[in-house]
């Protein structure tokens, strides 16, 4: 109610002002005051239920011409609507005159221009705002499930980071080169240690730089390295310009988990795991090589990549991509937006 108050209150205000201006310089007549109101008042009133209900005409369109076209119709019909209504307003209070439809002459004219010289503007600003508080409620909508899923991505970060299957088979190598390789027992030791250290400790930030992710995937590598001996090699390479870049956190080590499993574990051959990170324009290119068999064309999707997945969808609506690669050779390729 207030809100039509106030746009009653400016159009009355702008139908004085323009009838004074015109009781002053062109017809000095009273009436010339109240008709000119009245005009301001009939126009403009339906100019804004238009501009305000817009979405009862439009909010069906996708197309934008689609809707300037009806738009334009509905002011067209705003200023003749308005015009008819005031000029029969005008014939019962002051004219001698009967009223008569679609008498008004070029009045029809200049009130359809001062209607799109107001609604098209009004229009675009209206439709702009719109836009905009959508857009604010999409980014609190989606700052709220990342704290409603805080509590799970946590729970799923834990299961994908430290996988039973590996502790276990780490513990067991441990157990027997404590008495074959006491220093290699050592080593892995000293690098589970590490890796805990990362997995456990580390804070939870939903962020991580790329030099603290390499380090994690790095400690990860020369562990299955120590338990798979001459079986396995691998490879980091990372452009300088990426270290203090961020990316989500733990997003690399489930991936390097699923080549080990693919490309080493899987096969009684040697392979080898390559992992490159490089900044292209302003997007973070990292690709995971493994010389395992080729993805299936459906691949299934693992806890640790549907994790990764998901947790990439949430943080970048727009700019990523993941992909399963076999030509011209096996690998994960996945582009994330660079940020500091």
């Amino acid at each position: 109610m207030r809100f039509f108050i106030k746009i009653l209150l400016i159009c009355i205000l702008i139908g004085l002002a323009f009838g004074l201006y015109t009781y002053y310089t062109i017809n000095h007549r009273p009436e010339q005051v109240y008709i000119n109101t009245l005009s301001s008042v009939c126009i403009g009133g339906l100019l804004c239920i238009l501009i305000y209900n817009r979405h009862y005409f439009i909010n069906n369109l996708q197309n934008p011409v689609g809707k300037i076209i009806i738009i334009l119709g509905l002011l067209i019909i705003v200023a003749l609507v308005g015009t008819e209504l005031t000029l029969l307003l005008r014939s019962a209070l002051w004219s001698q005159q009967p009223f008569k439809w679609f008498n008004g002459g070029n009045i029809y004219i200049l009130n359809t221009i001062i209607v799109f010289v107001i609604g098209i503007p009004m229009y675009v600003s209206e439709e702009w705002r719109s836009q905009l508080n959508s857009r604010i409620l999409q980014q609190q909508y989606r700052l709220l499930q990342l704290e409603q899923q805080q509590t799970v991505f946590e729970l799923e970060l834990l299961r994908a980071k430290i996988n039973p299957h590996f502790l276990y088979n780490v513990h067991n190598s441990i157990a027997g080169l404590i008495t074959t390789n006491p220093q290699k027992a050592e080593q892995l030791v000293i690098l589970l240690s590490k890796f805990f250290r990362f997995t456990l400790n580390k804070n939870s930030s939903t962020f991580h730089t790329v030099a603290d992710e390499v380090e994690i995937i790095s400690t990860y590598l020369h562990m299955q390295q120590i338990r798979y001996e001459n079986r396995m090699q691998f490879n980091i390479r990372v452009a300088p310009t990426t270290n203090n870049l961020l990316i989500p956190s733990f997003i690399l080590q489930p991936l390097v988990e699923n080549a080990v499993k693919h490309g080493i574990e899987s096969s009684s051959d040697k392979g080898s795991i390559d992992v490159t990170i490089q900044l292209t324009g302003e997007h973070i290119i990292i690709t995971i090589h493994d010389t395992g068999p080729a993805f299936p064309e459906e691949p299934s999707s693992g806890m640790g990549l549907q994790m990764v997945m998901n947790k990439i969808k949430l943080l970048y609506p727009t700019g990523y991509s993941i992909e399963l690669i076999n030509q011209p050779s096996k690998h994960v390729r996945l582009s994330l937006p660079g940020r500091n």
